[in-house]
């Protein structure tokens, strides 16, 4: 059975038509907080190390993985991982009577992907590997999904915004030059070294790394990418009254325009001890120079950094529903105390995966 989808299934590395149009029509999220991606075209080709794994009907894809090799830091050392980036199928598909047989036989060719370290049911590898993804249990689906994969929960997290109607600029905040990349570099990696996933792959990405600087020192960074959505629902009474009362208010517009909302994902953001209180500065002055109003941050559960800050984190944190998604796993050939050291530590978390 396998030999005969895998004659179905086709395996590229660069991202084929069919499978950008699939991507960039499909409705991210849950029955509460839905939204649809709007710069798919253009970030699809910044992954790193990606394999698109699609099955087509009449030229058209009907069902999509992506996975991206990526170097992540785990207990103490670096190891090679499949970070499951897009799972998407059309939802003619998606379930019900109306699920093909098509889809029903990607799944078990997928089951036993996840087995592998080659990505190749016909001629498996069976070297260590860990395959991962983020997952948002209220959606049932996927999550049942997860775990039929052989997948397991090793952390949860959380998203925290940070909005301004009209962001403050400060002289001491800039883009980093190209010769501090190596020194902000290693500061980031000492700030995280106790974390777990950890990978530089997309840091410094297209120049959008911010640094702030005291008396011509490096004190404080984060990385602030463009992202533009379209967003279809928020969670609860309070997101209702946000989609419905925000093209309408400009204050609010600015900070939240449902069919044309623009922010920033960050990750890598640090900071040199005794400078915390410097951080609110630096997220304002990168609102204010990249012309956005918002932006969002993702931190492990674990992880109190942020919480420990003295910052006013604006009108979005104080009326957002605060969801905490999964972090998943598959791991093949580690130790159960390898895996529960893994499940204790605290895990990076990038913002570029997000979005």
């Amino acid at each position: 059975m396998i030999e005969r989808i895998h004659r179905l299934i086709k395996h590229e590395t660069n991202p084929p038509n069919s499978v950008i149009e699939l991507l960039s029509n499909t409705t991210i999220g849950t029955a509460g907080s839905l939204y649809q991606l709007l710069d798919t075209k253009e970030k699809i080709h910044q992954l790193h190390k990606p394999h698109f794994l699609y099955l087509e009907r009449n030229e058209k894809a009907i069902g999509n993985v992506t996975i991206c090799e990526r170097p992540i830091s785990m207990n103490g050392r670096t190891q090679d991982s499949l970070y499951i980036r897009y799972f998407a199928f059309d939802e003619v598909y998606q379930g019900g009577s109306k699920k093909g047989n098509g889809i029903s036989a990607f799944h078990h060719y997928l089951k036993t992907l996840f087995n592998t370290s080659n990505l190749d049911p016909l001629e498996p590898e069976a070297n260590k590997s860990v395959y991962w993804a983020f997952i948002d249990p209220e959606n049932a689906r996927s999550f049942n999904m997860n775990e039929q994969f052989g997948f397991e929960t090793i952390g949860k997290f959380r998203t925290t915004a940070f909005s301004r109607v009209t962001p403050k600029n400060s002289v001491k905040v800039s883009r980093i030059q190209k010769n501090e990349r190596e020194g902000v570099l290693a500061a980031i990696k000492s700030f995280n070294e106790e974390y777990s996933f950890f990978s530089d792959v997309h840091l410094f990405d297209n120049g959008d790394y911010y640094v702030l600087k005291e008396n011509n020192e490096i004190v404080a960074g984060i990385q602030a990418n463009p992202v533009h959505w379209k967003i279809k629902s928020l969670p609860g009474l309070k997101g209702k009254i946000l989609m419905n009362a925000a093209p309408y208010i400009p204050r609010i517009r600015k900070l939240i325009n449902p069919k044309n909302h623009k922010f920033l994902a960050t990750e890598g953001l640090f900071w040199k001890k005794g400078f915390e209180n410097r951080v609110e500065e630096l997220l304002g002055a990168v609102l204010h120079q990249s012309g956005h109003h918002s932006l969002l941050l993702w931190t492990d559960t674990n992880n109190t950094r942020l919480s420990e800050l003295q910052i006013n984190w604006g009108f979005i944190q104080k009326s957002k529903k605060d969801n905490l998604i999964h972090i998943v796993a598959k791991f093949n050939g580690f130790e159960t105390s390898e895996i529960d050291q893994i499940k204790k530590s605290k895990k990076y978390l990038s913002g570029f995966d997000m979005t």
